[in-house]
């Protein structure tokens, strides 16, 4: 695949707050380019930007694209209508402005780096920070973009530039948006049912796996688990089985839980086909530290020690909670978790009443709609009947006002809160 040349003086971004596409927009600025965004609502990130030079105004408005620009980028979570897009269709129609969206725009922009993509089901975060941090340490400046945030020189970002080719991204599997990456090396974390509101089944995000390991470049390589690797047995690229190199045992990470380690195998063995130091990568993975919203620690609030993550699905729910069963095993652990999606909910009903086994106590939050309408046959209030009907401790609440109330009234020592979903009940400690 041949470098795409391109390069914008000014370029737009409709939906900048979001975390992949406020990434891209640093890069863009990094390079020199003029650029500006708007987004629905003011936040932390949305400051971070601004403090950096780049203009972001809240709220919808055809005034905010700017006439003389090179390109416009929006996340797909906007609708078709959007008069910001609308406008940039026009634009691309009179002036020949390219349009695209955030994994378009992403995959334009890797085509001209070496692409070490990160992609699977659960932990491509913490995935592509842990290989960023190790892979420097080692001796090789990598580039990163992020779907989180990390410490880098003083401030929270989501993207960093290295000195060389390489660079690691996350490859969503979400619409099939890894589908725009061309890779020269490829990590898959595992790979489970999700995004079940676009595909049909199991068998189904198999394939787009499938089809996503076809577009690693000539003499790409694919590192993976042993219990996916038959996924990919028609795959004709170079496969490593991460699960042969180093076992999750002998792997001591700063960060707990044995899904954590298991995407230190995978990095591992990163390090190990590009020639690094072996041991230099053990001690970057020691030292990383983790990442914002993945298992962050919060500090005291409510006179209890307080955690804050992403996990969203029954099988991140579970790995996070046995993680800190397995770092303080003597603590009571509250859940608050706040579901995502209505047709998440819905369809891993089951899944999500059997995920809170090593909680103590389940707090509950209204399900946070995102991008869907609302369906009211499905709700907290049902999900917290069915923990009760399995014999565990578990609240359903209006808001996360209520659910402050309730920790100042029953703080106890010796416990843990560890508030858990995609949606904002990380504000819950603002």
């Amino acid at each position: 695949m041949s470098p795409v040349k391109t390069s914008y003086n000014t370029i737009h971004f409709v939906g900048i707050g979001g975390i992949g596409m406020s990434a891209l927009a640093r890069y863009y600025r990094s390079l020199g380019a003029r650029v500006s965004g708007s987004d629905t609502q003011d936040s932390d990130l949305v400051h971070s930007l601004r403090d950096e030079g780049i203009c972001v105004t809240i709220g919808e408005d055809e005034n905010n694209v700017p006439n003389d620009i090179d390109a416009l980028v929006y996340t797909i979570a906007i609708k078709s209508d959007n008069r910001e897009l609308v406008k940039g269709l026009h634009l691309a129609s009179e002036k020949g402005v390219r349009v695209f969206t955030y994994p378009e725009a992403l995959g334009e922009m890797s085509r001209n780096k070496r692409v070490i993509a990160v992609a699977g089901t659960h932990g491509k975060t913490t995935t592509t920070a842990l290989a960023y941090h190790a892979l420097t340490y080692a001796g090789l400046s990598v580039s990163m973009i992020l779907g989180s945030l990390i410490y880098h020189k003083g401030k929270q970002t989501n993207y960093v530039h290295g000195d060389s080719d390489w660079i690691v991204i996350e490859a969503c599997e979400y619409k099939k948006s890894f589908l725009n990456y061309y890779p020269e090396m490829t990590l898959i974390t595992n790979i489970d049912e999700d995004h079940l509101d676009y595909y049909k089944d199991l068998a189904d995000i198999q394939n787009a796996f499938r089809e996503f390991a076809s577009h690693l470049l000539d003499g790409g390589v694919l590192i993976a688990h042993a219990m996916d690797m038959s996924i990919f047995a028609s795959d004709t690229h170079a496969h490593i089985n991460a699960d042969t190199l180093i076992r999750t045992n002998e792997i001591a990470l700063s960060v707990p839980g044995e899904h954590n380690r298991k995407n230190a195998q995978l990095v591992f063995a990163l390090g190990h086909h590009l020639g690094l130091d072996s041991e230099k990568i053990r001690e970057g993975m020691k030292l990383f530290k983790g990442t914002w919203r993945r298992q962050e620690d919060k500090g005291i609030h409510f006179g209890m020690q307080c955690y804050d993550d992403y996990a969203h699905h029954p099988e991140e729910i579970r790995a996070t909670l046995q993680a800190f069963k397995e770092k303080h095993p003597e603590r009571k652990i509250i859940a608050i978790f706040m579901p995502h999606l209505y047709s998440r909910t819905k369809l891993l009903f089951d899944d999500f009443a059997n995920s809170f086994t090593l909680a103590d106590e389940v707090l509950l939050l209204p399900i946070y709609a995102a991008r869907e309408p609302v369906d009211v046959t499905i709700s907290s209030d049902l999900l917290a009947i069915e923990l009760e009907n399995r014999e565990k401790k578990a609240i359903s609440f209006a808001s996360l006002d209520v659910v402050r109330d309730y920790l100042e009234i029953h703080s106890s020592p010796n416990t843990i809160v560890l508030t858990m979903g995609a949606g904002d009940v990380y504000k819950l400690y603002k």
